[in-house]
């Protein structure tokens, strides 16, 4: 079978930025399946992918309007420390913000004194990435992942009903219980679950929200594992 839109397709994958340096990977961990034509991976790896099959190699270079977006310097404020309450901050976790266009994820650029720097692009946006993956299985998808939207691993949907009920939700399988307002994730690893480099986040510039970080809820994601 051949990947098109509502199949399920198994892949291991290397991404590196333009001087080769790896970014994500695959390798010691689970391969990645995803539903194909529902918004899970970017634009530019899903379209390389079209038409191959099992045992295939796909190699391409996904500029970044067809990965994270090019950077907007608008997205890029500083905002008053008191808006995030009693957290303790570090550079480089990541908080979802409620918005004048809803839930949106942002990051702490840097830390100083009443002042903080947030950053509302994703931290791939302006890389040209270059995959290198391996097709490992095509599938037909179920009628429930197509209605879902995700993949049922092991045929099980991982994603419980009150998943739905919460501000902002990630294609990204996470545990019930991780999507609140203003959710906060933070991990050393630069590229943590949320931030797989195949994963697509609908991330609409639109800085005239950034004034309107809420931080109503503050959730210690702690290490997660990789998809």
């Amino acid at each position: 079978m051949k990947v098109q839109k509502d199949s399920v397709v198994t892949i291991d994958y290397i991404v590196t930025d333009e001087e080769n340096k790896v970014l994500d990977t695959t390798n010691d961990q689970d391969s990645l399946q995803v539903l194909i034509g529902h918004g899970a991976i970017i634009e530019g790896l899903e379209e390389a992918l079209m038409g191959h099959e099992a045992g295939d190699r796909v190699d391409v270079t996904v500029a970044p309007e067809k990965a994270y977006g090019v950077r907007d310097a608008a997205l890029v404020q500083t905002v008053e420390k008191s808006m995030f309450g009693d957290m303790e901050l570090h550079i480089g976790d990541s908080f979802l913000a409620d918005t004048d266009a809803g839930q949106k994820p942002i990051f702490i650029k840097s830390v100083s004194g009443d002042d903080v720097v947030v950053d509302g692009n994703h931290p791939l946006a302006g890389l040209t990435l270059q995959f290198h993956v391996d097709v490992i299985d095509v599938r037909e998808a179920t009628e429930s992942e197509i209605s879902h939207g995700h993949v049922h691993v092991d045929g099980h949907c991982e994603h419980d009903d009150h998943d739905h009920c919460c501000c902002h939700h990630h294609d990204d399988d996470d545990k019930a219980g991780d999507h609140h307002c203003c959710h906060h994730h933070h991990d050393d690893d630069e590229h943590d679950h949320d931030h797989k480099c195949c994963h697509h986040h609908d991330h609409e510039h639109d800085h005239e929200h950034e004034h309107e970080h809420e931080c109503c809820c503050h959730h210690d994601a702690g290490e997660q594992s990789a998809q």
